[in-house]
């Protein structure tokens, strides 16, 4: 029975090790494939499997950017050489060869390559939170290694997102307040350390914040949380969260209305007047 895939919406695949099993698990479930393996294809040279084709995966490098993590990844699909029964007349001798050769080097070549585009063609277009902007750039080989292997490799850069602002720990002990806080519009609960020098804390209250630190203070990058009780932890899932204007507000439904303009084109820094803190929208 195949192995299930994981809905990569909740998986933070910025993770080196859900990356392979990701990969793992689709070459297990291919019905071409016959075991997948992890590591140097230079050590193929020592080895012989139990059955063929075989899938390789090797993360050749990563790198970090500003909100995204990029694998190089290589995948190899090999198999083992035949050499072919070709007919024969036993008159003469003579052997009836077909034009590819006396083994069956281009049928794996064709087969490889098609398996290649299928596991390529599935990470593109079957699952959430995986990019690859760039050529897919596949290599044949044949007579590479000891033990008679032929097939493709292909390398691409995998990106996917890395929530930086996830999952941090301390090197440095905040002398903070610590909550529980609630999205207004998801409900999901999270663990933060507010800046009691910007506003008050107040428990019940409700306050609008940048989805990710370093964002601009623009209508798309706010949320509103509840506070809904203090805490003391060690494992926090934001810390030092920016409140912005206007400070403290009393109600989801008012501060959803504040990061989420009907008619205005200014910013929130800029609000003013009267209603400023709790500005009202036009129907019109």
């Amino acid at each position: 029975m195949a192995t299930p895939i994981i809905s990569n919406t909740g998986t933070n695949y910025t993770l080196y090790y859900n990356v392979v099993n990701y990969f793992r698990t689709i070459m297990s479930n291919h019905p071409s494939i016959a075991i997948a393996t992890l590591g140097d294809i230079a050590e193929f040279d020592n080895k012989q499997f139990p059955a063929y084709p075989i899938g390789n995966l090797q993360i050749l490098e990563s790198d970090f950017g500003t909100s995204v993590t990029n694998f190089r990844v290589q995948l190899m699909i090999a198999d083992k050489v035949k050499n072919k029964d070709n007919e024969s007349k036993p008159i003469n001798n003579e052997q009836t060869i077909p034009y590819y050769g006396v083994n069956d080097k281009v049928d794996i070549f064709a087969n490889t390559l098609a398996i290649l585009n299928d596991l390529t063609s599935y990470t593109q277009r079957g699952v959430q939170n995986f990019e690859i902007n760039e050529d897919i750039i596949c290599t044949p080989f044949a007579d590479s290694f000891d033990n008679g292997l032929a097939g493709w490799t292909a390398e691409f850069t995998l990106t996917t997102h890395n929530d930086k602002n996830r999952c941090l720990f301390f090197l440095i002990v905040p002398n903070l307040q610590g909550f529980v806080i609630e999205d207004c519009l998801t409900s999901e609960r999270y663990k933060a350390i507010l800046d009691p020098s910007q506003y008050p804390s107040v428990v019940g209250g409700v306050f609008s914040t940048l989805k990710s630190p370093g964002l601009s203070n623009t209508y798309g990058n706010l949320l509103c949380y509840t506070i809904v009780e203090p805490i003391e932890d060690d494992d926090w899932n934001f810390v030092n969260l920016p409140i912005l204007q206007p400070g403290i507000i009393q109600t989801c439904q008012l501060c959803n209305l504040w990061i989420n303009p009907k008619i205005w084109s200014t910013t929130p820094a800029a609000w003013s007047g009267a209603d400023a803190e709790f500005r009202t929208w036009s129907t019109v």
